[in-house]
C-alpha cells in the first residue's frame, strides 16, 4: 500500500463531505490508538495544503490506572514530535456515573463534553478517528437492537462541529499506514474483552461476515451514504412541515400535523420533543402521534413534561408535579 493512501483518503473524505467549509482550525481527538495517531499524522501532512491550524486534545478517563497515564504520556510525546499544540482533559468517570448508566456511557459523555468545550474555545472543528470498520460495527449494532433509517445511516461524517475524516479507511489500512510511516501507537487492553457488545461484533461476528464478503466495509459505506442522503431529505421536509404547523412558541396546529405522512410526522414530533430537551424515543414519538391523530389527549413523557393535545393544538408542556415519597 502507498504510504500516503490514508492521507489521500482523508483528503477525499474532507472534500466529499465538505468537512472544512469556513473552518480555519481543526482539533484532533487523540487517544493514542492507531486510528487517532494516523489521523493526526495525515492531517499534519495536509495542514498547509488545506490552510487550517492543527491542534490536538486528549481525554484521560482515569479508568485503567497506569495504562491510562501511559496513554496520556505517549500522546504528549507524539504531539511534541509533530509540533502540534495539545490540550489534555482529566476526567472522573467512575465518580460521576449516574444511576442506570454504564461506565462506558459516562466516559463517552465526558469525552464529548471536552470536545464541545475545546470547539467553543478555539472555534474549531473536532476530528474524531472513527473509521470504515467502526461504521460497519455501528450499523450492525443498531440493526441487532432494532433501528429505523437513522440507525442504518451509521456514523455521520459531519455533525455540528464534529468531523470524521477517516470514514473511508479501514482499520487494516490505518495500521499499515502507521507501520509504513514509523508511527507508534498504544492499544487499549479493554479492546480485547468480549464483555462489550461492540467488541463481540468486532472480534467474533465481523470476521465471519468478511469471509462471506471481503468488500463488506465498502458496501456498508455505500449504503450509509445513500441512506444518509435520504434521511437528510426527510429531515428537511420535517423542518418545513413544523414551520408551517407552528401556531406560537412551542405550539403546533393539529390540522397541519395529522395530515402529514407518517415518516414526516414522526420527525416533526422528534423536533418538538427536542425543543423541550426530551429525548425522542420511539415510545414517546408513537404515543404523541396517537394523541395527535385522535385529536385530544395527554401523556406523561418525562418527569414534569407532558405531550398535550387539546383545542386543535399540540405541544410539550412542562408541569411541575408533587411526587410524594412512600413511607416505609
Amino acid at each position: 500500500m502507498d504510504n500516503n493512501s490514508v492521507r489521500d483518503k482523508v483528503l477525499a473524505a474532507i472534500r466529499q463531505y465538505d468537512m472544512l467549509t469556513g473552518c480555519k482550525s481543526v482539533t484532533v481527538a487523540v487517544s493514542g490508538g492507531a486510528d487517532s495517531v494516523a489521523l493526526l499524522h495525515s492531517l499534519k501532512m495536509l495542514e498547509k495544503e488545506l490552510g487550517f491550524e492543527l491542534s490536538a486534545c486528549h481525554v484521560n478517563h482515569n479508568l485503567r490506572g497506569e495504562e491510562s497515564d501511559g496513554d496520556e504520556a505517549y500522546v504528549r510525546s507524539l504531539c511534541r514530535e509533530l509540533d502540534v499544540p495539545l490540550r489534555v482533559f482529566s476526567v472522573d468517570v467512575t465518580g460521576s456515573v449516574a444511576k442506570h448508566q454504564s461506565t462506558e456511557e459516562r466516559a463517552r459523555e465526558l469525552r464529548y463534553e471536552a470536545f464541545a468545550e475545546i470547539s467553543r474555545e478555539l472555534g474549531s472543528k473536532v476530528a474524531t478517528a472513527h473509521n470504515a470498520c467502526d461504521n460497519t460495527e455501528t450499523v450492525l449494532l443498531n440493526l441487532l437492537r432494532g433501528t429505523g433509517l437513522k440507525g442504518l445511516c451509521g456514523i455521520p461524517p459531519v455533525r455540528d462541529y464534529l468531523i470524521r475524516p477517516l470514514l473511508l479507511c479501514t482499520r487494516e489500512e490505518i495500521e499499515e499506514y502507521c507501520g509504513e510511516n514509523g508511527l507508534r501507537y498504544v492499544t487499549d487492553s479493554t479492546n480485547a474483552s468480549t464483555a462489550y457488545t461492540r467488541n463481540k461484533i468486532r472480534l467474533e461476528l465481523m470476521p465471519r461476515l468478511l469471509e462471506i464478503n471481503p468488500s463488506l466495509h465498502e458496501g456498508v459505506g455505500r449504503m450509509t451514504f445513500a441512506l444518509g442522503e435520504d434521511s437528510r431529505f426527510l429531515e428537511e421536509m420535517a423542518e418545513n412541515a413544523i414551520a408551517e404547523a407552528k401556531a406560537g412558541d412551542g405550539v403546533y396546529l393539529c390540522e397541519k400535523l395529522h395530515s402529514l405522512p407518517e415518516p414526516i410526522l414522526h420527525r416533526v414530533i422528534s423536533l418538538m420533543l427536542r425543543e423541550k430537551d426530551v429525548e425522542p424515543t420511539s415510545l414517546r414519538i408513537t404515543g404523541f402521534s396517537e394523541i395527535i391523530k385522535s385529536g385530544t389527549g395527554k401523556i406523561n413523557i418525562e418527569k414534569n413534561k407532558f405531550a398535550v393535545v387539546r383545542k386543535g393544538v399540540a405541544e410539550v408542556q412542562v408541569i411541575p408535579q408533587n411526587y410524594r415519597k412512600k413511607i416505609t
